[in-house]
């Protein structure tokens, strides 16, 4: 009897394909993979590497900047990173995460983390940090890919035109309509 069922168990397995489950991702593993892409991302910047850097977009990529501008799109963030560094060639940003949590049945992470930049305006050194969160979402081929960036300045040294606060935001008054009786 025990030598059927081997016989059955080994007939099963050899004759059954092994494909990889990549839900079976596991927290650690899809942390490290991120991590591993963020460290891309900041040596990207370091050797101001743009093409390096376009691939690590999902191609509905959005941020929201430290001074809170808005881009939209894998394409438009390339180019913003081109002229970046064409402008500003001592440009340096460094991202470190402090946590990542991800939802591997989903193929969702979000990653919180500390950021530094450190650039020239009018021949001034600015020093900026803050804070951010990145979503990341992984791609059919099993690539995390940055879906979406917030970053918040906590601090800036240097020039006033080198830490211009953001403009403040419009609101339109609300319309009130009364029905008159």
């Amino acid at each position: 009897m025990k030598a059927t069922t081997l016989l059955i168990l080994l007939l099963v397995s050899i004759s059954s394909p092994v494909v990889a489950d990549e839900s079976a991702e596991t927290s650690d593993s899809a942390e490290s993979a991120i991590r591993d892409v963020r460290e891309k991302f900041n040596q990207a910047i370091k050797s101001k590497n743009v093409d390096a850097i376009k691939p690590l977009f999902a191609p509905d990529y959005h941020i929201v900047t430290g001074r809170s501008a808005q881009y939209h799109g894998a394409e438009n963030e390339y180019q913003n990173w081109q002229s970046l560094f064409a402008d500003d060639p001592s440009f340096v940003c460094n991202r470190e995460p402090r946590e990542i949590r991800a939802n591997n049945d989903w193929g969702l992470a979000e990653e919180l983390g500390n950021w530094t930049c450190n650039y020239i305006v009018d021949g001034e050194k600015i020093n900026s940090s803050g804070v951010y969160a990145a979503k990341w979402q992984r791609a059919e081929n099993g690539a995390w890919l940055l879906q979406a960036e917030v970053f918040t300045t906590l601090a800036c040294e240097g020039i006033e035109n080198g830490c211009r606060r953001p403009d403040a935001l419009i609101v339109k008054p609300k319309i009130q309509i009364r029905l008159i009786e």
